[in-house]
């Protein structure tokens, strides 16, 4: 590994580092490290977690209805340092709340913290999502590994002294963002607020290039993951009384070396650890009800937390590929993805703390819930792997039971167009153009002008290195000509 380490740049290593410095600010929220020796730690700690996640939706929010306004804000210096500031001081203030009980403070101190979150996971999205998946796989790896560097360290200091060193990591994230070049922290696109279409959802499907299938995955296994930081990391009942946080997210930590590793050594294996991690989340919530109340609870949340991981990795990668190669405004697809983390995250967190909460008689449940937080993530675990995305990351087509030779070729060209960067109305008018029809044809069949039918023709020629219409069929041709006819059979 360490010759592997040697091939990265200065610049890598820079990306790696201002990010991980992110991710271990957020470790710290999850436990508690602003809230250590308070005397009602585990409530004050969980409620600045979720204002800080729901207040950040308002963040997310913005960058998807002005995306033009945010990515010109993302490429100052002045506007990411100002949120790295309001970062420390807004974890300086949940220091205090924690101190004083000071509700006020906590609320001024999750409004703060909020703006460094939107700001930071955009900022850094957007260095994530610069070469697609490639990018996405080493950066948000390479972070989540450098996270747990972080914050061994500041575990085994006093609280006094941990707290601040967490409160210094957005600035110091906050200064290696702004020394990267201002079009890195911009993204490569930004059109007008998603809209105009006969609905949000169709808008996001055609213009963000994000399957619906693929959103509503990720929202189960996000509620999930809202829900089990509540058992785990805040519920004193369902711990026993163990420091099940700082566990968790120390397994964390280890998952996220681990995946660092397969992703710079063998990063053709890395879709086994996305499929592998999806199995550790179920098996976790399946353990669950065994341990509840226990001292071994949270080896269950730490076995969900090291599939979590892979998830949020897979996630970065999914949505940073997408972004890179379907979407009409990268920003906005990064923003939509966000946002509904983010949400997800607090519908989970409420829905434990008013089953669960802290008192052992609200827990009787806990069997029936946990089991059905599991079955959340076997459907969505279906849903991921008969996405066409999911299987494009392995390079293979997606089974289709019964398929006809015209659909497994249309699937095979899906699948070329994907890889070449083609947005999805890209690829519709590249099919019509195989099919033969004229771009006035196209231009009527899609109710859109013929002027707008040749930028999108130019772009296609661009993109696929052709220069007329024959030499792109041509090459459709051949390049469904060169798939092996194993791999055509596998949709058939």
């Amino acid at each position: 590994m360490a010759g592997r380490l040697a091939t990265l740049g200065a610049a890598d290593v820079k990306i790696i580092a201002g990010s991980a410095c992110f991710w271990a600010w957020l470790d710290g929220m999850f436990m508690s490290a602003f809230f250590r020796g308070s005397h009602e730690e585990g409530l004050m700690a969980e409620l600045a977690v979720v204002l800080l996640f729901g207040v950040s939706a308002v963040g997310f929010a913005a960058f998807l209805a002005w995306p033009a306004r945010a990515n010109q804000l993302l490429g100052e210096k002045r506007t990411p340092l100002m949120a790295a500031a309001l970062g420390t001081v807004g974890s300086a203030l949940f220091a205090a709340a924690g101190a004083m009980h000071a509700v006020a403070l906590l609320v001024v101190g999750g409004a703060c913290c909020a703006v460094c979150m939107a700001m930071f996971q955009m900022g850094w999205g957007a260095v994530y999502c610069r070469d697609g998946a490639r990018s996405a796989a080493l950066y948000a790896s390479g972070g989540f590994a450098g996270a747990v560097i972080i914050d061994l360290p500041l575990l085994f200091m006093v609280p006094l002294a941990s707290m601040v060193f967490y409160a210094l990591l957005p600035l110091v994230s906050g200064v290696l963002l702004v020394s990267i070049g201002g079009d890195e922290r911009r993204y490569q696109t930004s059109e007008q607020a998603v809209g105009g279409g006969p609905s949000l959802l169709t808008a996001i499907d055609r213009r963000l290039g994000i399957p619906r299938m693929l959103l509503l995955a990720a929202a189960l296994v996000l509620v999930s993951f809202g829900y089990l930081q509540h058992l785990v990391s805040f519920s004193s009942v369902a711990s026993g009384g163990t420091p099940g946080g700082v566990a968790v997210q120390l397994t964390r930590g280890a998952m996220a070396v681990i995946l660092f590793f397969v992703v710079l050594c063998v990063p053709s294996r890395t879709n086994i650890l996305y499929r592998m991690g999806l199995l550790l989340i179920i098996a976790g919530f399946m353990l669950m009800p065994f341990l509840f109340g226990s001292e071994l609870f949270w080896l269950a949340g730490a076995i969900i937390i090291s599939g979590y991981t892979a998830f949020d990795l897979l996630v970065w990668v999914l949505f940073s590929q997408i972004a890179h190669t379907r979407s009409e405004s990268p920003l906005q697809t990064i923003a939509v993805i966000k946002l509904l983390a983010v949400i997800c995250y607090v519908i989970g967190a409420v829905v434990g703390m008013v089953l669960v909460g802290n008192d052992e008689a609200l827990h009787a449940y806990v069997l029936q819930e946990t089991t059905l937080m599991g079955y959340l993530v076997m459907i969505a675990t279906v849903l991921l792997l008969s996405s066409k995305d999911m299987w494009a990351l392995s390079g293979m087509v997606a089974p289709s039971s019964g398929a006809s030779g015209e659909e497994v070729r249309r699937q095979c060209l899906d699948q070329w167009f994907v890889a070449c960067g083609l947005t999805p109305r890209e690829q519709e008018i590249a099919h019509l153009l195989i099919a033969g029809r004229t771009q006035p044809w196209v231009a009527a069949s899609l109710c859109i002008s013929e002027n707008t039918v040749g930028t999108h023709v130019r772009h296609i020629y661009q993109k696929l290195g052709v220069h007329d219409r024959q030499q792109f069929i041509d090459l459709a041709n051949d390049q469904y000509t060169a798939v092996s006819p194993d791999s055509r059979e596998a949709v058939s």
